[in-house]
């Protein structure tokens, strides 16, 4: 019986352990963060109402109520196009098309975004359910999750609803 929550123990620890050196990571991604993309802190409060008069009901049903789009069938999983994507619902710069990779998920899938602090991360569910939300850090709109199965440099996917996105060309 102590080898088996020994065991566990071990198993839980594993999975935790990416977390503990990403901090290196975010240091290099914030020195890269060019000023005219960093989020200034201020953050952007609206009404329900609002919300849904700025927003499409697609929009709205993702960045407001945490929903998820269909995946193979939005705007910008296969996009190849040089650019910025944005919030959709405050136009704060997220992520680079430099880093935007074919994950197969269907979705539009970057290894990182643009500059850390323009999303926040926060872990849902526990154990082996947990997964982490991304949200834009100036309106609090839901983006999508973020996931340790990414390519180098970073090892990781934010995987992203296209209905939560604006693209801007280059």
């Amino acid at each position: 019986m102590r080898n088996f929550f020994f065991w566990i123990l071990s198993i839980l620890a594993i999975f935790q352990a990416p977390q503990a050196f990403s901090e290196s990571k975010k240091d290099l991604a914030e020195k890269d963060c060019m000023p005219e993309y960093r989020f200034d802190g201020k953050k952007l409060f609206l009404s329900e109402k609002e919300w849904g008069a700025r927003l499409t009901s697609e929009q709205f049903a993702v960045l407001r109520k945490n929903g998820t789009e269909t995946p193979f069938k939005n705007a910008y999983d296969t996009n190849k196009v040089k650019g910025i994507y944005e919030c959709a619902g405050c136009a704060l710069p997220l992520y680079s098309s430099n880093t935007k990779f074919d994950s197969g998920t269907g979705w539009p899938s970057f290894w990182q975004p643009i500059c850390p602090n323009n999303v926040t991360l926060r872990d849902e569910g526990f154990w082996f359910f947990k997964k982490t939300e991304v949200s834009c850090s100036r309106c609090r709109g839901h983006l999508g999750h973020v996931f340790p199965d990414g390519p180098p440099p970073t090892g990781k996917r934010y995987c992203m609803n296209s209905a939560a996105l604006k693209f801007i060309p280059k």
